[in-house]
Order: structure tokens, then C-alpha cells, then sequence
């Protein structure tokens, strides 16, 4: 699951990520969507109908701007239509 994310998240326009050593989760870098953490979870959430969890400061510490997380804790199925839904809205 974490070659899956991390392969078809850097295949998107916009967003890059490092497979995870030893969690489930992913912190994609969105900087280069033009938007910030909050505005892209919204945006994901609005037209992809997908929830992530915008990076911020005081729930990530400084630098997490830029960023937000993105778990696959859950079927392949469920997460490849995710991932899907994400690249379309893009």
C-alpha cells in the first residue's frame, strides 16, 4: 500500500510524497498546487469527496505548511478509488 501511494501520488500533477518506513499514513507536499494546507483539503473534500488532514503548525509543528496527510489505512479497492478521485480533481 505504501509503493501504491506514493507511486500514484507522484504521478499527480502538483503533489509529491516519500513512501512511509513504518506508518500508514502519507505527508503529500502540495506546494506546487498554488494552494495552501486548508484550501486543498477543501478542495479534495469538495470535488473529490476525499478527507485529508491539512498540515498545520499546531497540529504538526512549524514547516508542515504545504502539506497534508493522507491515510491508507483501508482496503486497496477503497484506496485506489481515493487516489483516483484525487487525480481527477486536479
Amino acid at each position: 500500500m505504501r509503493r501504491l501511494v506514493s507511486d500514484r501520488i507522484n504521478s499527480m500533477k502538483g503533489l509529491s510524497t516519500q513512501a512511509p518506513e513504518g506508518c500508514f499514513v502519507s505527508f503529500v507536499n502540495i506546494e506546487q498546487t498554488g494552494m495552501n494546507s486548508e484550501a486543498f483539503q477543501q478542495h479534495l473534500l469538495d470535488k473529490a469527496k476525499v478527507l485529508v488532514v491539512p498540515g498545520l503548525s499546531r497540529w504538526f509543528g512549524p514547516g508542515a505548511e504545504g502539506y497534508v496527510r493522507l491515510s491508507f489505512a483501508t482496503s486497496e479497492q477503497v484506496l485506489t478509488e481515493a487516489l483516483n478521485r484525487i487525480e481527477e480533481s486536479l
